[in-house]
């Protein structure tokens, strides 16, 4: 008996889920060409404009400068480090071999009993090749057995 009164009530509340609402009419306005379209208001105002244009330029570095004066000869012995090819062509003559050791480039000079092997590294704020190291018969360590080989091979270099 309490379902003839519970189920009246519980059909008329599923009612509401098959009545669909009418939707409202969309009212389309003609659209206006561009010549007739209002102007649009903005509430911000515009910022002032700059007296004179900012200067946004990149500063960059000063284009590259000659080498700096190297000593030919320090303490008797001829200067390698910090010379680019140029120097050290000056310095040892023309090379006798130019290979590729990466990064490096290594130009070779003298003959016989002494070689000079000098590695050249790129310097990027000089935009050329620089001396950063060197090998005198295969010997990196600085000695008299080296001075006098560097010695030598320079003098050769003047006599040609």
């Amino acid at each position: 008996m309490l379902w003839a009164l519970v189920l009246p009530i519980a059909l008329a509340g599923c009612d509401f889920l098959h009545r669909v609402e009418p939707e409202p009419d969309v009212v389309m306005e003609p659209e206006l060409p561009p010549s007739e379209l209002p102007p649009v208001q903005d509430a911000r105002p515009m910022p002032p404009l700059p007296r004179s244009k900012p200067n946004l330029a990149v500063h960059h570095q000063a284009a590259p400068q000659a080498a700096p004066q190297i000593p030919v000869m320090t303490d008797g012995v001829p200067v390698v480090m910090g010379l680019n090819r140029d120097g050290l062509t000056r310095q040892f003559g023309q090379p006798l071999r130019e290979r590729d050791a990466p990064p490096a480039r290594v130009l070779e000079f003298g003959g016989g009993e002494c070689v000079l092997a000098a590695y050249l590294y790129f310097d990027t704020q000089r935009n050329d090749f620089y001396t950063l190291q060197y090998e005198v018969n295969g010997m990196p360590d600085k000695n008299p057995a080296t001075d006098a080989c560097l010695a030598r091979i320079a003098r050769d270099a003047g006599r040609r």
